[in-house]
C-alpha cells in the first residue's frame, strides 16, 4: 500500500509555511471560511494537475489556482499576496511494498492574480525512492523565500520534473500504482479523486450519479457542428444563388420592356425621317417656282426704270434753260453779287461771335475761380469780379490774385497732411480692434512688447526649447474690478515686460540684448532672481495694492507683489498720508512728500479688459471717420481751388480778359453791316421781271425733282426684286441641301436599322391618312419622338438601370449599365439557372446525406456505447458494493430505460439492432436497402432534437455568448435516457426497500450513506486493480447531515476496507468522528495566516502524543 504521510503547503491560501503528518484516518477541523477546503484542493491538484477546484459540488465557492496562490480574500479584488508569488505543494508519501518514502511535488510561478499563467509557470516533481520532504530545499536559506526552479533539487539523488500538465499525470499515476493516466483506469482515477467533496452541494442521487459514478459523454460535436454550419453555409449560398437568379430575371424581363420600348421609339424615328425626307424634297420644287416669278418680275421693272431715265433727263434741261434765263439778266446779276456779299458777311458776324464768345468763357473761367476761392476763406472784392470789372481795374484783378497764391498752397497742402494723417490713425485703430477682437493685444510704442516677446520665442525655439515667453500683464488677474485702474497706473509700462521659465533666461537673454534699442521700453524679467527671492519673501499685507492682484504663474505673482506691495490702498483720500506709499481708487498717488493724480491708463489685464478695449476702438473708430470725412471735403474745396488758381495764373486767362471789351464791340459792328446787307439784299428782290423769271425756274425745278423721284422710286422696286431673288436662291439652295440631308439621314438610319424599314414605311402611312401632308406627319412623328424618348430614358433611369446598379452593387461586379449590358446579365442568368443552382443543390443534398451519417457514427452508436458501457460498470460496481456492509445494509445500484415516454422511445432508438457501428466505408446509402423507414423516421426525430442543441451551441459560440445549462444537451447525453437507484437490503431482516422512495420520509443522514458508501466502492474499483497503490479518499464537509450512530459504521467502514481516509469537517461533528481518527488537527487563523495545530478536547491533553509534526 501506498500512504501520504506528509504534506507541506508554501504560499498556498492563507497558509505561509504548513507541514503536517497524515495517519490511516486524518481528520480536520476549522470554522467556515477558515481555508479548510484549499487543502484538499491542493491534494487534488498536486496529484492530478486538475485546477477546476470549483467542480464536484462546488461550484458556488469560486476558488481558482490563481486565487489560492494570491490568497483571494473575500473582499472583491483582495489579495494577501498581489505581486509575483512562488508556491510549493509538496506530498510525501510512503511505499509499505518497498519500505521506501518518495516525494511528489509542484511549483506555481504566479505574476499577479489578473495575469494568464502560462505553460512554464506550473511545473511537478517526482522524487527517487528514499526522499523526503526534508531534503528538498522548498525555503532558500539564504533570502528566506521559496526556492527558484534552478535552486529546487535534493543535496542527493535525482528529482524529475515536468511542465507538461498530461505528462505529469502520467507520471504521478505510475508512482501511485494506477499505471498510465491514458489508460481507462487512469482516466476513471482523475476523474473519481475528485469525489469526496460536500455532499450538500449534491441536490438529488442522478446529479450524484452524474458527479461520481457515470462519467459526462466524450462526444466530439465540433464536426457534427461543422456539417451543421456547412449546410447552413449551403442553404444561404443556395438562396443567395436564387434570389441572384431572381434578381437577373427581372432585369432580363426590364430588359425586354426597355427594348420593346427602344423600338418603338426608332421605328417613331425613322418613320419621322421617311416624312421629313419627303416634305424637303417637295420644298425645293416650290422655291424654284417662286424664283422664275421673281425674275419675270425684275425684267419688267428694268424696262420701267429705263423710260423713268430718259424722263428725269428732259426735265433737267428744262430747269437748266429756266435758270439759264433768270441768271443771265441784270437784275439777277446783281441779285447774285449782293448774295456774295451777305454770305461774307454772315462769315464776319460768325467769327466776331465766336471770339466774344472766347472772352465771355474766359470770365466765367475767371468768376469761377474767384466763388471757389471765396468759398475757402480768400476773398476778392465784388468790384474785381468779371461782372463789374472794368479794363481799367484789370491790374487790380492781377495784383489780388498774385498775393492769394502762396496762402493758398500753404492751407492746401496742409489739409491734404492733415486728411492723410487722419487716414493713417483710421487704418492704426482699425488694425487694433481686429488684432483685439481676435484676441490679441496691440500694446504701446508700435507693439514693442509683442515684438520682443516673438524675438524671445524664435530664439527658444531655435534651442529645441518651448516658445514659452508671455508678456507680464497677460498672466494677471485683478481680484476686485474698482482698484483695476489703479493696479494698471501703478505698474505702468512695467506691464509689458516679457517673462520666461527660470530655466530659459540665459537663451531669452541672447535674443532681447540682440535687439539693442529696438526693445524700447520693454524689460525681460530677471525670473531666476525673482525664484529666488520668493524663497524668501513674506505673504503681501491684506492691504496693500499687491493683494488686488492674482496670477496662476508664481513667478509673475511674485514680481508684481515686488512692485505693490508697499502701496497701501485707501478707500479715501484723508488717510492718503498715514502711509509713505499709498492710493486710492480714482488714482490718487501719495509718494513720501508729495502727492499726484495718476493718469487713466487704458487697461490691458483681463479678459474684461480686451472686451472695453474694443468697444473703445470701435467709438473712437466712429469718431474718426467723421473727421475723416470732415478734413477729405476740406481737402476736395481746397484742391478745387488750388486747380483751378493754378490753371488760370499758368494760362493766358488774364490776358485774354484785356481783350473782353474790345470783342463785345467787334462783335456789335459785325452784326450792324449783316443786318444793312440783309436790307439790300430784300431791296433787289422785289423786281417784278425777275420775280417771273425765278417762278418760271422754280416750276422747273419742281418737274425735275419729280422725275428724279420716280427714278428713285423703279430703282428701290428693281433693288427689293433682286433682294428677293437673291433670298429666293439662297432658300432654294437650302431646301436642296436640306432635302439632300434629309434623305441621307434617312438612308444613314436604315442602313443602321434595316429591319425597321418596313414598319417605319407602314407607320408613315399611317400618319398620312386623311389628306395630311408629308410635312404634317414630318412634324407629327417628330412631336411624338420626344414622348417616346422621354419615356425610354425615364424606363431607364428609374426601372433597369436602378435594377442593374443594385446587383451590381451586391454582387461586386461593373455589367454596363442599360440596355447595352442587358445580354450580360442574360448570359449571367443563363448560366446561373442551368449549372450555379443545380451544382449548389447537389451539393446541399449530398452534405444532408454526409450530416446523417456522421451523426449515425459519432452520436447514435456512441450513445448505444455508452449505455452499455453504463450497464457494465454498474454490474461491476455492485459486485464491490455486495461486499461492503454499511452496519446492517448492503446497497446495490438499479439502472433502468427512462419512463419519461418520449425519452424511453429515443432509448429503444439509441439500443435498437438497427443502430450498427458504422465504418468509415460505410453511408446512408449502403444502408438504405435493408433500412427500416419507421426506424429512419424515428432516427430523424432524435436527430432534429439534438441538432437543434448543436446549432444553438454553435450560433452561442459565433456570437460570443455562452448557452444556458450544460454544454451538451440532454438529449445528447446517454445519462438522461436512463433512471437510476438504489436498493437497500436489511442483511438481517431481509427486508428491501429503494433509496428513492425511502428519501421521501428519510432524514438527509439516511440519504447520505449510500452515497458514501458508493464513493468508497467506487475508489476500490480502481485501487484493487494493483497490487500496491494508494488508497487515498478526500472528504469534504464530512457527514454534515449525519447523525453519531450512522457516523459510526461508516468510519468502521473505513477500517475494515483499509482505506486512507482525509475527513474535513466543522467542529459540531468532531465528537462524533474525532474517536475513530488516528490524528486531528484544528486549523485556526493566526494574525493574517492560517495555521494547523493538534486538536485535543478538554480533560485529555494530558494524554496527548508527542508528534515530531511541524506546525506554523
Amino acid at each position: 500500500m501506498i500512504e501520504l504521510k506528509r504534506l507541506k503547503l508554501i504560499n498556498w491560501h492563507n497558509f505561509e509555511n504548513v507541514t503536517f503528518d497524515c495517519a490511516r484516518l486524518t481528520y480536520m477541523i476549522g470554522v467556515n471560511a477558515v481555508g479548510k477546503t484549499t487543502i484538499l484542493d491542493a491534494i487534488r491538484y498536486c496529484l492530478t494537475t486538475n485546477r477546476n477546484f470549483n467542480a464536484l459540488g462546488n461550484k458556488k465557492s469560486g476558488r481558482t489556482l490563481q486565487g489560492s496562490v494570491h490568497a483571494k480574500q473575500r473582499g472583491e479584488n483582495a489579495y494577501r499576496r498581489p505581486g509575483h508569488t512562488v508556491a510549493y505543494i509538496g506530498a510525501e508519501f510512503y511505499d509499505s511494498l518497498k519500505r521506501t518514502p518518495f516525494v511528489i511535488a509542484v511549483r506555481v510561478e504566479s505574476e499577479g492574480p489578473m495575469q494568464e499563467l502560462h505553460p512554464g509557470d506550473q511545473t511537478w516533481y517526482l522524487s527517487e525512492d528514499g526522499c523526503t520532504l526534508e531534503q528538498l530545499p522548498f525555503i532558500d536559506p539564504r533570502t528566506g523565500a521559496p526556492s527558484a526552479k534552478e535552486d529546487f533539487k535534493p543535496a542527493v539523488g535525482r528529482l524529475s520534473y515536468t511542465r507538461s500538465p498530461s505528462e505529469a499525470r502520467d507520471r504521478i499515476c505510475r508512482a501511485l500504482g494506477i499505471g498510465r493516466a491514458s489508460s481507462p483506469l487512469g482516466k476513471k482515477f482523475n476523474e473519481v479523486f475528485q469525489m469526496g467533496t460536500s455532499m450538500d452541494e449534491i441536490p438529488n442521487f442522478r446529479e450524484f450519479l452524474y458527479q461520481y459514478i457515470l462519467p459526462q459523454p466524450e462526444l466530439d460535436l465540433e464536426a457534427l457542428q461543422g456539417d451543421r454550419v456547412e449546410l447552413e453555409n449551403l442553404h444561404a449560398v443556395l438562396a443567395e444563388a436564387q434570389t441572384r437568379a431572381a434578381a437577373l430575371e427581372q432585369i432580363v424581363a426590364y430588359g425586354r420592356e426597355a427594348a420593346a420600348k427602344e423600338t418603338d421609339a426608332l421605328v417613331n424615328r425613322g418613320a419621322a425621317l421617311l416624312a421629313r425626307a419627303e416634305a424637303d424634297a417637295g420644298e425645293d420644287a416650290s422655291w424654284q417656282s417662286h424664283l422664275d416669278a421673281g425674275r419675270r418680275q425684275l425684267s419688267d421693272l428694268n424696262a420701267k426704270y429705263e423710260a423713268a431715265k430718259n424722263a428725269e433727263a428732259e426735265a433737267r434741261r428744262a430747269y437748266l434753260a429756266a435758270h439759264g434765263a433768270a441768271g443771265d439778266s441784270g437784275a439777277g446779276r446783281a441779285l447774285d453779287a449782293l448774295t456774295e456779299e451777305l454770305a461774307r458777311k454772315k462769315s464776319a458776324l460768325d467769327a466776331a461771335t465766336r471770339t466774344r464768345n472766347g472772352m465771355e468763357a474766359t470770365a466765367d473761367t475767371i468768376t469761377g475761380l474767384l466763388t471757389q476761392l471765396n468759398r475757402s476763406g480768400f476773398a476778392v472784392e465784388k468790384e474785381l469780379w468779371p461782372q463789374r470789372l472794368t479794363a481799367e481795374h484789370l491790374p487790380a484783378l492781377t495784383e489780388a490774385l498774385a498775393r492769394i497764391e502762396k496762402p493758398l498752397e500753404e492751407q492746401y497742402f496742409a489739409a491734404r497732411q492733415a486728411s492723410a494723417d487722419l487716414a493713417k490713425e483710421q487704418e492704426a485703430l482699425r488694425a487694433e480692434l481686429n488684432a483685439v477682437s481676435g484676441g490679441k493685444w496691440v500694446y504701446p510704442h508700435g507693439d514693442a512688447a509683442t515684438k520682443v516677446r516673438d524675438a524671445v520665442n524664435a530664439e527658444l525655439k531655435s534651442r529645441g526649447m518651448t516658445a514659452d515667453a508671455k508678456i507680464f500683464c497677460e498672466l494677471l488677474t485683478v481680484a476686485d474690478e474698482s482698484w483695476q485702474d489703479c493696479v494698471e497706473a501703478c505698474l505702468g509700462d512695467r506691464r509689458f515686460d516679457i517673462l520666461v521659465p527660470p530655466a530659459h533666461y540665459a537663451a531669452a537673454k541672447s535674443a532681447f540684448v540682440a535687439l539693442g534699442d529696438r526693445v524700447g521700453p520693454i524689460s525681460l524679467l530677471d525670473t531666476p532672481g525673482i525664484r529666488k527671492a520668493d524663497r524668501h519673501a513674506e505673504t503681501a499685507p491684506a492691504d496693500s495694492l499687491a493683494a488686488q492682484v492674482t496670477s496662476e504663474n508664481p513667478l509673475a505673482a511674485q514680481y508684481a507683489d515686488t512692485i505693490l506691495r508697499r502701496i497701501v490702498c485707501c478707500d479715501t483720500p484723508d488717510t492718503l498720508e498715514h502711509f509713505p506709499d499709498s492710493a486710492t481708487r480714482d488714482l490718487l498717488r501719495h509718494h513720501p512728500f508729495r502727492l499726484e493724480r495718476l493718469r487713466r491708463p487704458q487697461r490691458y489685464i483681463g479678459l474684461d479688459a480686451r472686451r472695453e478695449r474694443a468697444e473703445a476702438l470701435e467709438a473712437q473708430l466712429a469718431a474718426q471717420a467723421d473727421r475723416c470725412r470732415e478734413a477729405a471735403q476740406t481737402e476736395k474745396t481746397l484742391k478745387s481751388a488750388y486747380d483751378q488758381y493754378q490753371n488760370v495764373l499758368r494760362g493766358h486767362a488774364l490776358e485774354q480778359l484785356a481783350e473782353l471789351w474790345a470783342s463785345r464791340a467787334a462783335l456789335d459792328a459785325a452784326r450792324a453791316d449783316y443786318a444793312a446787307q440783309e436790307q439790300k439784299l430784300a431791296d433787289c428782290r422785289e423786281n417784278p421781271m425777275l420775280q417771273q423769271l425765278y417762278r418760271e425756274e422754280e416750276a422747273r425745278e419742281a418737274a425735275w425733282e419729280t422725275a428724279r423721284k420716280a427714278v428713285e422710286q423703279v430703282g428701290g422696286d428693281i433693288r427689293v426684286c433682286e433682294k428677293q431673288i437673291a433670298s429666293c436662291e439662297a432658300e432654294q439652295s437650302k431646301a436642296v441641301e436640306t432635302a439632300a440631308q434629309s434623305r441621307e439621314a434617312a438612308e444613314a438610319f436604315f442602313a443602321q436599322h434595316p429591319l425597321l424599314e418596313p414598319l417605319a414605311q407602314e407607320r408613315k402611312k399611317g400618319l398620312m391618312t386623311g389628306g395630311r401632308t408629308a410635312r404634317a406627319a414630318a412634324q407629327t412623328a417628330e412631336k411624338a419622338q420626344t414622348r417616346l424618348d422621354d419615356a425610354l430614358r425615364v424606363y431607364l433611369t428609374s426601372t433597369l438601370e436602378p435594377a442593374q446598379r443594385d446587383y451590381n452593387e451586391h454582387y461586386v461586379c461593373d455589367y454596363p449599365l442599360g440596355l447595352a449590358g442587358v445580354e450580360q446579365y442574360r448570359a449571367q442568368h443563363d448560366s446561373l439557372v442551368r449549372i450555379d443552382l443545380e451544382r449548389y443543390a447537389a451539393r446541399l443534398e449530398q452534405a444532408q446525406r454526409d450530416c446523417k451519417d456522421r451523426f449515425r457514427k459519432d452520436i447514435l452508436f456512441r450513445m448505444k456505447d455508452d449505455i452499455f458501457n453504463a450497464r457494465r460498470q454498474f454490474r461491476e460496481l455492485n459486485k464491490v458494493m455486495e461486499q461492503l456492509t454499511y452496519g446492517e445494509e448492503v446497497y446495490r445500484f438499479e439502472l433502468e430505460p427512462s419512463r419519461d415516454p418520449q425519452l424511453a422511445a429515443f432509448y429503444q432508438v439509441i439500443v435498437d439492432k438497427g443502430n450498427q457501428q458504422m465504418t468509415d466505408g460505410d453511408s446512408l446509402d449502403n444502408l438504405a436497402a435493408t433500412a427500416d423507414p419507421v426506424y429512419e423516421r424515428q432516427v430523424d426525430a432524435l436527430m432534429e432534437k439534438i441538432m437543434a442543441d448543436v446549432d444553438e451551441n454553435t450560433r452561442a459560440r459565433q456570437e460570443g455568448r455562452t448557452t444556458s445549462g450544460a454544454t451538451l444537451s440532454d438529449y445528447v447525453d446517454y445519462r438522461t435516457y436512463l433512471d437510476y437507484d438504489i436498493k437497500v437490503t436489511n442483511t438481517v431482516s431481509g427486508q428491501q426497500a429503494y433509496l428513492s422512495r425511502v428519501s421521501r420520509d428519510s432524514s438527509g443522514g439516511e440519504n447520505q450513506a449510500p452515497f458514501y458508501v458508493a464513493i468508497c466502492a467506487s475508489l476500490l474499483q480502481i485501487y484493487q486493480k494493483s497490487e500496491n497503490s494508494i488508497r487515498l479518499v478526500l472528504l469534504d464537509e464530512a457527514f454534515s447531515k449525519m447523525t453519531s450512530d450512522r457516523i459510526r459504521p461508516m468510519m468502521e467502514l473505513f477500517r475494515r476496507l483499509q482505506l486512507q481516509v482525509l475527513l474535513i469537517s466543522t467542529v459540531e461533528k468532531s465528537t462524533a468522528i474525532q474517536p475513530y481518527c488516528d490524528i486531528t488537527y484544528s486549523i485556526v487563523r493566526h494574525g493574517d495566516a492560517n495555521a494547523i495545530a493538534p486538536f485535543y478536547r478538554a480533560g485529555i491533553l494530558a494524554d496527548a502524543p508527542e508528534k515530531e509534526t511541524e506546525y506554523e
